[in-house]
């Protein structure tokens, strides 16, 4: 869950930031420059930071403890930091995404921020542009390195991202409207009966979530676990009016988040060949196997592949 910061989160953020600066630059930068970005990144600072600017904290659902941070102070972004054992989790990528939509709001149009050196391949991932290589003297014959970039947005950029939020499917009435949004967007394009998916048999616990805009759900996923510590997406679906804005994303973002929580150690998948390379961008791979067929399928020319990822526990 993202939210805004909190007075009551400055000793948890602290400690988070400063363990992942530890964790994260250690042996990259000399320790004059460890003690310089903690000092930059201190209570002190925060506590100035969230008086202008906009904090953002992601929070575990598991023990509410801070994941993930990041700031956005008028046109800059600041301390952008994911805790050590939560990285390359995509959830840096989650903190971004949120402050540009703010920013885009704020009507924005260009954002620019200081880019480490293990942070820069991130950043370049995300389409900002390096610019100067910039080295401070911080004294005792210590030098920091750094590189400023800039990143700018089109007005048409904001109808790319979405605001969305993501929860566990615990109603009925949500369910129904997962299962609706599932059959409009994978099944009824092909002819299929609205009661398709009760043709596909589900054996283990089942776990659905959803993404939800102004009360709406315009995103869905279907789990199940097949085995101790394997589960299988069945089924993710996201309306056609908001594909292509990080909501797929998203979902196996958080699939994966309570995959690791759960101890599973695989999720795999049965992808159809229009949706495989979405999932090779998530992270699975393809393993052996046979694939099944299905001539309806068939005739719109959709085959199947197997797919499978890795947990990354936390």
């Amino acid at each position: 869950m993202i939210r805004a910061f909190a007075m009551t989160d400055l000793h948890a953020l602290h400690r988070m930031i400063c363990e992942t600066i530890d964790a994260s630059y250690s042996g990259i930068y000399p320790p004059r420059a460890v003690a310089f970005f903690k000092e930059h990144h201190s209570e002190k600072k925060i506590v100035e930071r969230s008086s202008v600017g906009e904090i953002l904290v992601l929070i575990s659902e598991r023990d509410s403890s801070i994941l993930a941070t990041g700031s956005l102070m008028v046109s800059e972004i600041i301390g952008v930091f994911v805790r050590p054992d939560h990285q390359r989790q995509g959830y840096g990528k989650v903190i971004m995404t949120q402050l540009e939509q703010i920013a885009m709001e704020q009507k924005i149009s260009e954002l620019s921020l200081s880019i480490s050196l293990p942070s820069r391949r991130f950043y370049e991932h995300l389409g900002y542009k390096v610019l100067d290589e910039c080295i401070l003297d911080i004294g005792g014959g210590e030098l920091l390195e750094y590189s400023s970039g800039k990143k700018k947005f089109h007005p048409r950029d904001g109808q790319k991202l979405s605001m969305a939020t993501l929860e566990v499917v615990k109603t009925a009435a949500d369910a129904a409207e997962v299962d609706d949004l599932l059959w409009r967007v994978l099944w009824q394009p092909l002819g299929f009966p609205r009661d398709i998916r009760n043709n596909f048999k589900i054996v283990g616990e089942k776990l659905e979530l959803a993404a939800k805009e102004n009360g709406l759900i315009i995103g869905g996923l279907v789990a199940v676990q097949t085995a101790k510590n394997e589960i299988e997406l069945r089924h993710l679906a996201v309306t056609s009016s908001h594909q292509r804005k990080g909501i797929g994303r998203g979902l196996v973002t958080e699939l994966c988040r309570i995959a690791s929580i759960r101890m599973y150690r695989r999720i795999h998948t049965v992808a159809r060949n229009t949706s495989a390379s979405f999932f090779r961008t998530v992270g699975f791979q393809t393993v052996p196997g046979f694939a099944p067929e299905h001539p309806v399928f068939l005739e719109h020319g959709i085959t199947f592949e197997l797919l499978e990822k890795a947990v990354e526990q936390g």
